[in-house]
Formats: structure tokens, sequence, C-alpha cells
């Protein structure tokens, strides 16, 4: 069976190319979603065409808004797609920024090796469970503006939402919800064709769990499988990396972008995917277009 991946971009063009490039392989369809107000990367890539694979570029787009519900909305876009042209053997959730690093010979044969697994990364420490805790259970308005629009939208925004946050804290206002466990982790996961048939059944319980909450798409996932019959099937739980096999640095920044001199810790890495990458940095793209384009590396 093929694999699906599935890309959420709204920058970076030339991340963007090498990310395709290197996924273009007879086993692997591909589904890009070009945010709606990036109107230049979507002229960009529309008549784009790789050599081995299909690219299916999403004409339903909508705009993606930082720590809003639309995160969740445009990943259900593209599952959605994917189902619809499927069975895949691996739906892989991934930002235009991620690049694979391992070669997709390496990549097939592991998944292959560990079929039936769902790779989703966990946060689990302390503060991680404070944090899933305080976005779940108070109503968060107007995330869309949380991090955009003009200064005056921003600033009565944020107003607004300080305030209605602060009545709810002084008077230990707790919503109700039909779970009682919620876990976060990584937005970007690799899963199995029955769990991403179970989480599109979902999307009404979801869609309606999560409206006002802070940072949906590093819950939604998480704590939809972990209630599930599929939480027995869980590659990881001790390592958010581990778990989803993607080298994300959230200690050397918000992520980490990765560098030429990086190149060494990404090769021996053993995980599969790595975010993120930007223009500004050049060569580690380019190195690693090369040395996983032309090698037949293997498990």
């Amino acid at each position: 069976m093929k694999h699906a991946y599935l890309i959420i971009a709204h920058n970076e063009p030339d991340v963007l190319k090498t990310l395709l490039l290197m996924l273009d392989d007879e086993r692997n369809d591909i589904y890009l979603h070009v945010d709606a107000r990036a109107v230049e990367l979507f002229n960009q890539f529309k008549d784009f065409k790789l050599k081995k694979g299909k690219l299916i570029i999403l004409q339903n787009r909508i705009a993606v808004h930082w720590g809003d519900l639309s995160q969740v909305e445009v990943e259900y876009l593209l599952f959605e797609a994917a189902l619809q042209n499927g069975p895949y053997a691996y739906y892989h959730l991934l930002s235009g920024v991620d690049l694979p690093i391992k070669t997709q010979n390496y990549i097939h044969e592991f998944f292959q090796k560990h079929a039936g697994k769902e790779f989703i990364g966990f946060w689990n420490e302390p503060s991680h469970r404070k944090d899933v805790y305080r976005k779940v259970y108070r109503y968060y308005l107007f995330t869309q503006y949380f991090k955009e629009g003009s200064s005056f939208v921003h600033g009565i925004t944020a107003f607004t939402r300080n305030v209605f946050l602060g009545i709810q804290k002084l008077t230990k206002f707790k919503r109700k919800h039909d779970w009682d466990n919620f876990y976060k982790g990584f937005t970007w996961v690799s899963i199995t064709n029955d769990f991403c048939h179970y989480l599109v059944d979902k999307k009404t319980d979801i869609m309606k769990t999560f409206r006002y909450t802070l940072c949906p798409d590093e819950i939604f996932i998480q704590t939809l499988i972990w209630n599930s019959p599929f939480r027995a099937n869980i590659y990881d739980l001790s390592d958010a990396s581990k778990g989803s096999v993607r080298a994300i640095d959230w200690r050397r920044g918000s992520p980490y972008v990765w560098r030429l001199e990086d190149v060494d810790e990404l090769k021996n890495s053993p995980y599969l995917f790595a975010r993120k990458f930007s223009s500004k940095y050049p060569d580690i793209i380019e190195r690693l277009f090369t040395f996983y384009s032309s090698s037949e590396q293997h498990i």
C-alpha cells in the first residue's frame, strides 16, 4: 500500500520544493494545502509536477491561524482528501518546512516493520500537563487574532480575551467535557488507515470539544487516541520525538531552525523527519537533499 503525505504550507517556497522532491516516489501520494492568504505561494506550486509520485493540491483552501481551531480544520481537510483516494498504509502530517532525514527506502521499510503502530508524540512533563489543563478547561476568545490582525483589532481582542480569562480564573470556572483526560504533543504525526478513519469519524465531536480552546492542534489527536481503543497501538509514550519519529528541537528554539553545523546530528538521528528548515540556511537543505536523494539507505 502507498503512503499519503499531508503537507500544510504557508511560506518558504524553497524548502517546500525540496520537501516535495524528496518525497517524490511512486510509493507516495502527496496532498498539499497552501494557506488561503499565501496567494503567491499557491501560484508558484499550482502547476508543480512530480516525476514519480502524485501531487494533489487542495483547491478548498482556508486561512490557518496560529493557536486557532483552523489548525484542526486544515488537518481534517487533508485527512479527508486522502481517505477519498485511499486506503494508504500511513498518513504522514508534515509542515511545509519539514524534510525527511532518511531515504524513501528506509522510511517505507521502517513503517512496514512497525505496521499497525501509531506515531504520535506526547509531552508528559508536569509543565505540559498544567498547560493542557488551562487550554481546554477555559474559554479562549478570538484565537484567530492571537498573533495576527491590525494593532487596533489585536489590542481589542487581546483585552477582551484576557478579561474573560481573568474572570474564569477568579471564579475557578471549569469547562465541562465528555473526556476526563487531555494530552498534548507534536502536531505532526504518522497514523494508520484505521486510526485515520476513526479520527475523521469523530470530527463532529472534535470540533465541538475544541472550539474556544488554545492550540487545539497540539491536543486533539493525542486526546482522541488516548481515549480510544487505539491507545494500545501508540509507538512510544515516553518522549514526543520518539513517539512521532520527528526531530523537533524545542530546547534551542520555538522550534529550533536546523543549520549546516547540525548535518551530522540529523544524519545520525534515529528519527525519520525533521523540522524546521529555513531558506536563511540553504546549505543544510541542499546537503540533506543531495545525500538522501542519492543514497540507497536501508534499515
